[in-house]
């Protein structure tokens, strides 16, 4: 168990990934860090992009302020950097757009 996440309620996490999924069209741009930019060796925080985690399916914004960890524990996003439990490639990347 990861214990990063041992206060987290998970219901809540849940809440705000669906209503995320509600408001924002997703497009799959590709794995791991060469999808944020040509030939990345790290995960470029550019807006609109978003790293989604291939065993929670949680959807974070690469260029957001703050920490942010998703609900299985694997990506973690603080103020500086983006780093992930899994292998890099594993990482979904997408494109995110506002329904509006």
């Amino acid at each position: 168990m990861d214990m990063r996440n041992w206060n987290v309620d998970k219901s809540q996490l849940e809440r705000q990934q669906q209503e995320l999924k509600n408001k924002m069209a997703f497009t799959y741009l590709g794995h791991g860090p060469k999808a944020t930019g040509f030939l990345a060796k790290e995960f470029k925080r550019k807006p609109g992009l978003y790293a989604r985690c291939t065993t929670c399916g949680y959807y974070m914004p690469l260029d957001a302020k703050g920490e942010e960890v998703c609900i299985c524990g694997n990506l973690h996003r603080t103020e500086h950097d983006f780093k992930t439990e899994l292998p890099a490639n594993e990482i979904e990347i997408f494109k995110g757009q506002s329904r509006g």
